[in-house]
């Protein structure tokens, strides 16, 4: 049992889960903070992936033996094919506490700035991957043995099952994996929600109910398939979800300043690949040697910088001061965020899904905006090369849900909604997200090199991206504005004086 400040306490079986908490996976994650840089912005985000991980463990144990006893309850239980409930649980559990085990320095930023930039064999292309990868190697022996002493049939072929990202295994399958990472409210999603806004102070973006999201969700299958239907008593939990999410992202994850020190990490870690081998040292997991990629730490890697930020007057010295030490990005917000969001209709939505599905579209997008910024600020000595703009998609669901894929080609992204009867689950109501319940937006936002901010930029900087983004996505503001007008102009006689209450 460890004290937790999200859920209380977290407890873990000796017999299994202490054993895997202690080896060096997990330990390693102490040593890897959860939010990169937002440490930098917000000084209490300093928790660590090895708290989130516990975490996810505990949210995915509650939710995986609700829906285990719902299966056996509503269609016996021959639906939890030849596993027992305890197989299930435990996979759960397991899944929940080493899905981050693939992560190395930084997280994300690792998988942005090193691995994605370069042809990675697909079974270390992602952390998710990496992960899979180390447990097969570090700890699937010790886990059939542990299997086979507990009673547990077929527990590391589910749990391997369950960190996977492919979708052609049963249906039961699929239900356990929706558990934590595949749908539209995932454990690991919930967990970090709760706990970043915790450490960061920011409590107000991130509280869910989760208790009550995953009490009200009921797994129906039918046609060979699984369907999660939400009772509709939960659908404002739901909203409440993706309101919490979205605003995390655009509040703390995607923070001006914290956006301008992942631009420095970035060029950091690219310059440290070059130095100390990081593709290398990810590399060597295939040949079975995982050393050099396990000290792959943030603490290992803040010891690197600081010791250059202290001694060295390279460019990689100087942008290790400015992060650790100075604390001063280089790059400055200039003028306000433009947030296209889809509550303007469909016109907006297609946008948004272009941009971010399209990398080409996106670039051409981006070098339209900085050539024309760089123009306009021009009279204050800003050229090309002093002007960065940051382009933000923020889903309010796990965006692998959102990519093309599948018969059609289109999303899954529907929540059901419905009653459950008895052992009936009648299902009331197919939302498709995309269709107006989905709050997806894309933030567009300028920065220029701290040296050349001139407050005089800023109303320019606004009115540019406003006036280029309209023009260049063909969005018609004034046609917009003009049917608001008209929706007070047809008020107009009406004395509304009597209704003017403060509710």
């Amino acid at each position: 049992m460890v004290s937790d400040p999200i859920y209380g306490f977290v407890y873990f079986n000796r017999e299994i889960e202490e054993q895997i908490i202690n080896s060096s996976l997990l330990q390693r994650l102490r040593y890897i903070m959860q939010l990169q840089t937002a440490h930098l912005v917000y000084p209490g985000a300093v928790h660590t992936r090895f708290q989130h991980s516990l975490g996810v463990m505990h949210l995915s144990g509650l939710v995986a033996e609700d829906l285990t006893w719902k299966l056996v309850s509503i269609y016996g239980r021959e639906a939890l094919e030849d596993y027992s409930p305890a197989t299930l649980i435990e996979a759960s559990r397991l899944a929940g506490l080493l899905h981050d085990v693939g992560h190395a320095a930084f997280g994300h930023s690792f998988e942005h700035s090193v691995l994605w930039r370069r042809t990675m064999p697909s079974e270390l292309a992602n952390h998710e991957r990496i992960g899979l990868k180390l447990v097969e190697l570090v700890l699937e022996d010790a886990l059939i043995k542990l299997e086979e002493k507990y009673g547990l049939n077929g527990l590391t072929d589910v749990l391997k099952k369950l960190l996977k990202d492919n979708h052609d295994d049963s249906p039961l399958i699929r239900m356990y994996r929706w558990v934590i990472k595949d749908g539209l409210y995932p454990t690991d999603i919930v967990d970090f929600l709760r706990r970043d806004s915790y450490y960061a102070g920011t409590s107000e973006y991130g509280y869910i109910s989760h208790e009550r999201l995953y009490r009200n969700t009921y797994p129906l299958i039918e046609g060979g398939g699984f369907k999660p239907v939400l009772d509709r008593t939960g659908l404002g939990e739901f909203k409440q979800y993706m309101i919490a999410k979205t605003s995390m992202y655009e509040h703390v994850y995607y923070h001006s300043v914290c956006r301008a020190f992942d631009k420095i990490l970035d060029t950091l870690l690219e310059r440290l690949d070059e130095e100390y081998g990081l593709v290398e040292r990810v590399l060597a997991i295939s040949k079975g040697r995982i050393e050099d990629f396990l000290e792959l730490t943030d603490v290992y890697v803040y010891s690197i910088l600081l010791g250059k930020a202290l001694r060295e007057e390279s460019e990689t010295g100087r942008l290790a001061r400015l992060m650790l030490i100075e604390r001063k990005p280089e790059w400055r917000r200039v003028g306000g965020d433009y947030v296209l969001n889809g509550y303007r209709g469909p016109r907006f939505i297609s946008e948004i899904l272009k941009l971010i599905f399209n990398r080409e579209w996106r670039s051409k997008v981006v070098s339209a905006l900085t050539e024309e910024l760089s123009r306009k600020l021009s009279g204050i000595g800003v050229t090309e090369e002093d002007v960065w703009v940051d382009v933000l998609d923020v889903s309010p669901v796990p965006k692998t849900l959102l990519y093309p894929g599948g018969e059609n080609n289109t999303p899954g992204v529907v929540v059901y909604t419905g009653k459950i009867l008895g052992r009936r689950i009648v299902v009331g109501q197919e939302i498709n997200l995309l269709e107006g319940e989905l709050p997806l937006a894309v933030i567009f936002r300028a920065y220029v090199k701290r040296g050349k901010y001139r407050v005089e930029a800023e109303s320019i900087a606004s009115k540019t991206i406003g006036d280029v983004l309209e023009s260049l996505l063909r969005i018609n503001m004034d046609e917009y504005r003009r049917s608001i007008e008209e929706a007070y102009k047809s008020a107009t006689g009406i004395d509304y004086s009597r209704f003017k209450l403060t509710m």
